[in-house]
């Protein structure tokens, strides 16, 4: 049985630890012990109902890394995402250990694009800028524009959410396609509660959107066009409302009009228990987007429990649409603008055999693409190849000297092209070392 550590990018209110609680219960389950590091804010676990690991924070596994029951370290290293900050505590982590763990990175988003939004300009060009231009990356817990990479690169395997980030897997890394393991309370998912509905003094009329995400730069607007296609709905005569949940910043609000903030209810972060009842009241549920360099890349997590929960689904034309058919397991979205969302909407509300349809046969697909025995099981073949298999980096030993830096990880020289252009540029930095990681080391350490 193997001790599995998640390093994860966000705290325990984030959507991808639905994906790593769902991951840990089936480990669970099939006789794993499990522990998911967050970098800060470790009261966020209540938003997790009845975790099955062992919640810690990055400056709990650096102070203690036997972290598990069983006195021992990490046989396994999920890096949930090859963003800076995980990449620091990992290396830090590997760093204490008498036998290093083996590491896999998951990919979840196109991350090389949110750095070039967030930094304003092309990768290529921020690599250039220098480290000047590299703190609101760093602020905001991006991937660092060449680190990430040499992580990657450090990576015994790599796992990814869709199949188009493929491509970011630097040749001769094993790599596998890991879907969401979706909680089965959303397969469970049932006729809507008539008092939920009253609680929320909805008109007795009113058609319902639901959507339990928050408001970010990258989403806000996708997230707007939904906004305009409910208004839209509302002012061709179909009275409709959408209930949001998750964080909304005041500068998103600030952009709603009038008649957007009347067609919305606002209910703010919420229990996770409470999100399948509100999908239950759903007449739709609409993942809004549209093809592109973000949306291509990433599944987010309530798609795949949009499925799972048996209601018609409104969606982009992209990453899971390749696993389904439109019209038969969704509506695709090809443009994602409110009007074609209103119209696909309205296609589901005016024709109650269609939605039912839809429904019936979203959870279908849920049930193969997203089962969470299965998913669990797959998760628990790959480490068990993984560690069957050579570790990729020379040794983790050498970095353990602070006269080293994560070159040392690696042969002088190497092989792989992109690889050895990345060691030139670690080794052309000034001493001391020239990485970050070193230097984020002392946030991880101190006390949230």
């Amino acid at each position: 049985m193997m001790n599995v550590l998640f390093i994860s990018h966000s705290d325990f209110r984030s959507n991808s630890l639905t994906h790593i609680a769902s991951f840990a219960s089936g480990l669970t389950k099939l006789g794993h012990t499990c522990a998911v590091a967050v970098p800060s804010k470790a009261h966020t676990i209540t938003a997790v109902p009845s975790p099955a690991f062992r919640p810690l924070l990055y400056a709990d596994i650096l102070k203690k890394p036997a972290c598990f029951p069983n006195g021992g370290t990490a046989d396994i290293i999920h890096a949930w995402t090859p963003r800076h900050h995980v990449a620091a505590c990992t290396i830090a982590y590997q760093r204490l250990l008498a036998r290093p763990a083996r590491l896999i990175v998951h990919l979840e988003d196109n991350e090389e694009h949110l750095t070039e939004q967030t930094g304003g300009m092309p990768l290529a060009a921020l690599r250039e800028a220098g480290p000047a231009a590299w703190e609101s990356l760093l602020k905001r817990r991006l991937a660092h524009p060449w680190l990430h990479r040499l992580f990657l690169h450090a990576a015994d395997a790599i796992t990814y959410i869709t199949p188009a980030l493929f491509q970011f897997v630097p040749a001769g890394i094993p790599s596998h396609l890991l879907l969401p393991a979706v909680d089965p309370t959303f397969f469970a998912i049932g006729p809507a509660d008539i008092e939920v509905r009253r609680a929320l003094a909805l008109p007795e009329a009113a058609r319902l959107v639901v959507y339990p995400g928050g408001a970010n730069p990258f989403t806000c607007r996708e997230l707007r066009d939904l906004y305009q296609a409910v208004m839209l709905l509302n002012n061709q005569g179909h009275c409709t409302r959408l209930i949001r949940t998750g964080a909304s910043p005041a500068w998103f609000l600030e952009q709603l009009t009038p008649e957007e903030h009347a067609a919305a209810i606002h209910l703010g972060f919420v229990d996770r228990e409470r999100i399948p009842g509100l999908l239950a009241l759903a007449d739709v549920l609409v993942q809004p987007g549209q093809r592109g360099a973000f949306n291509d890349y990433r599944l987010p997590s309530k798609l795949a429990e949009f499925l799972a929960a048996g209601r018609p689904v409104v969606m982009p034309a992209t990453n899971i649409a390749s696993q389904l058919t439109n019209g038969r397991d969704a509506l695709f979205l090809y443009e994602g603008s409110s009007e074609e969302i209103a119209a696909r909407c309205l296609d589901i509300f005016v024709d109650p055999e269609l939605a039912q349809r839809l429904g019936q046969n979203a959870r279908i697909a849920a049930r193969r693409l997203f089962d969470p025995d299965q998913q669990s099981q797959l998760l628990a073949e790959i480490y068990h190849e993984t560690i069957a298999q050579p570790t990729s980096v020379v040794s983790w030993s050498a970095p353990r000297n602070s006269n080293y830096d994560e070159t040392a990880l690696f042969p002088s020289t190497v092989a792989d092209p992109e690889l050895q252009e990345i060691l030139n540029w670690v080794r052309s930095q000034p001493a001391p070392s020239p990485t970050v990681w070193c230097r984020l080391l002392s946030c991880f350490r101190s006390k949230p």
